[in-house]
């Protein structure tokens, strides 16, 4: 990639890292320690608004890529699809964290009845 689209992918990771990624696994902590479900929904809906975010990004930095003067290297490439499969696998482990705590809730919710 040009210096110039290096600049404009690393920039997007890490607005996506700082905007969606530490946000979304600090309520997912929250969840985990208040146990509710209003916690468990707010955490749900972050994350499927995260995963929404990084389709996008995923698709904006391909056509940065894309686009015409705008050269990458191997170790370039390999950088940024490494980045991005890392934030997906993140929010893969977290749906799941997630669908755990549900269960857990539950089953409190079941006990507590």
């Amino acid at each position: 990639m040009t210096l110039n689209t290096m600049n404009t992918v690393n920039t997007l990771l890490n607005s996506f890292h700082e905007n969606w990624h530490l946000p979304i696994l600090e309520l997912v902590n929250h969840a985990w320690c208040g146990r509710t479900p209003e916690a468990l929904l707010c955490a749900v809906k972050q994350t499927e608004q995260g995963i929404d975010a990084l389709e996008h990004l995923n698709a904006s930095v391909e056509r940065l890529v894309k686009r015409e003067r705008s050269t990458i290297t191997p170790e370039e490439a390999w950088r940024v699809a490494n980045d991005l499969e890392e934030l997906a696998c993140s929010l893969q482990y977290i749906t799941a964290e997630l669908a755990d705590l549900a269960i857990d809730i539950a089953e409190e919710c079941a006990l507590c009845d």
